[in-house]
């Protein structure tokens, strides 16, 4: 992904395998938010960048923003102006409840807590927490000023325990908090304390305060970056391709956004938040993301995205061919998939000695786009069994002078042959078809007239193997 920027002062973070380059960073406006959750907290705005919060009791208090926020690093300072009590002070994020104030409320946030120097009751140290679900004022006691984990209301996501980890009062901390769509990294005086990759989603952001007085929160500032996810990241020729500012799976586009504008790299835009666009030559596109946001800062973002062709098949012509032969098909487009009508998935297929009129189709698939071709092999019909005429003239004229099956005998075994006369004396015996009488009985001429034939044999070929018997006549004729 490639960020270009035309701001001098700016900061990179990497995050997974990206760089973002972040830029934009825009004051949180603090005199917009408003407070949540349990009645009795204060909160006590003393610039737009600037509130104090309290709380006595044993209880939570949230001071929240009005924006939603995600792909932000959020950073400022917090410090404690009392040396007693100390409990816990912290952020809030992806939060959506409590949206009212009263004891005992939904909650939906993550939770960002740090308690002061040790006392009996609690750990010092940090935690990061998931609170999704109804807790009355008895139970935060234990969900959020002790250690009871129960999801989904409370998911305890990380901890970090140690009697040199606590907050010290009248002592500035500088805390820095990344939140994306998978990402939730943060740290305190530059220290890395939590980093968690996961699903995180879009919502608003906010300070807490837990049976603490007097917490400054002080200098808060946001810096948001962009970006975008092709699905798919690659398509075939024609192939829809929807484009979304955020993160799909997980979050929504942030408040912070004002305006869009996408260039698809094939002369094509458009300012929709969530466009889709197909294209129709293959190769590679630099998609481009024009980001206006708060404050009039613009980002431009770039993606690759790689178009494939569909796989050109030619099985060539309808075809016919001789009984029982064979023949070599390809798909070509060496490195695809392919399924073929005879179950068989590789680039080539053999098919051998063909029966009959047999149809074959394959399909290709490479990157996902698929093309497909089908042949008709046409076959000459099969030989299944022999012909003996009904008649013969064995006059020596070169033409039927011979009683012998007629066809291709190449596939014919235990082959016999016998004739006999009208008074069943036999005339003629053969074991070979190519064999046939030439209307002789012992080196004398035969009569005219009508022979009784017997004949059996066995005929194998593509169709299979089959055998035969018949007794019936046949004619000599001078």
């Amino acid at each position: 992904m490639i960020i270009r920027i035309t701001i001098v002062a700016f900061m990179v973070f990497l995050i997974g395998s990206n760089v973002i380059t972040q830029v934009c960073e825009t004051p949180l406006n603090l005199s917009t938010w408003s407070r949540k959750g349990a009645p009795n907290g204060v909160w006590d705005v003393l610039g737009s960048n600037h509130v104090i919060g309290s709380i006595d009791a044993t209880t939570s208090s949230y001071f929240i923003s009005n924006q939603k926020f995600i792909n932000v690093l959020i950073k400022g300072t917090i410090s404690v102006e009392t040396s007693n009590d100390l409990d816990f002070v912290g952020l809030v994020f992806g939060y959506h409840n409590p949206t009212t104030l009263a004891d005992d409320n939904n909650f939906n946030f993550y939770l960002f807590d740090w308690k002061g120097e040790s006392e009996n009751s609690a750990y010092e140290g940090f935690r990061l927490s998931h609170y999704n679900g109804f807790i009355t004022l008895d139970e935060q006691k234990n969900y959020m000023y002790g250690d009871s984990d129960n999801p989904p209301i409370r998911n305890l996501i990380a901890e970090k325990y140690h009697d040199t980890l606590g907050w010290v009062a009248y002592k500035d901390y500088k805390i820095e908090i990344i939140y994306t769509s998978n990402i939730i990294s943060i740290k305190v005086d530059n220290n890395p304390i939590f980093k968690r990759v996961g699903t995180f989603d879009l919502g608003k952001f906010g300070f807490y305060c837990m049976s603490q007085r007097l917490v400054h929160f002080k200098n808060f500032s946001y810096q948001s970056f962009i970006d975008f996810f092709p699905l798919p990241e690659s398509a075939c020729i024609g192939k829809a391709i929807e484009l979304y500012p955020y993160d799909p799976l997980s979050s929504g586009l942030p408040d912070f956004v004002e305006k869009l504008f996408w260039d698809f790299g094939d002369g094509n835009t458009s300012q929709e938040m969530t466009p889709i666009h197909s294209y129709y030559t293959a190769g590679t596109y630099d998609i481009e993301l024009i980001v206006l946001k708060n404050g009039g800062c613009i980002d431009t973002i770039m993606k690759e995205v790689t178009i494939h062709p569909n796989p050109i098949v030619d099985l060539g012509n309808d075809i016919e061919m001789e009984a029982c032969s064979s023949i070599i098909l390809e798909a070509a487009n060496p490195g695809a998939s392919y399924l073929w009508s005879t179950g068989e998935t590789t680039e080539k297929i053999e098919l051998v000695s063909i029966p009959k009129d047999t149809t074959v189709w394959v399909t290709v698939d490479k990157y996902g786009c698929k093309g497909s071709d089908t042949i008709l092999i046409k076959v000459e019909e099969v030989q299944t069994k022999l012909f003996f005429p009904n008649a013969f003239t064995p006059n020596s004229d070169g033409t039927n002078d011979y009683f012998a099956p007629v066809g291709n005998t190449s596939n014919v075994a235990l082959y016999q042959l016998l004739i006999y006369n009208r008074w069943g004396q036999q005339v003629f015996e053969s074991a070979n078809p190519d064999i046939g009488w030439d209307g002789t009985y012992n080196g004398r001429t035969s009569a005219i007239g009508t022979y009784i034939y017997k004949v059996s044999y066995q005929m194998e070929n593509c169709v299979g193997k089959e055998e035969y018997s018949a007794l019936t006549t046949l004619t000599l004729i001078n």
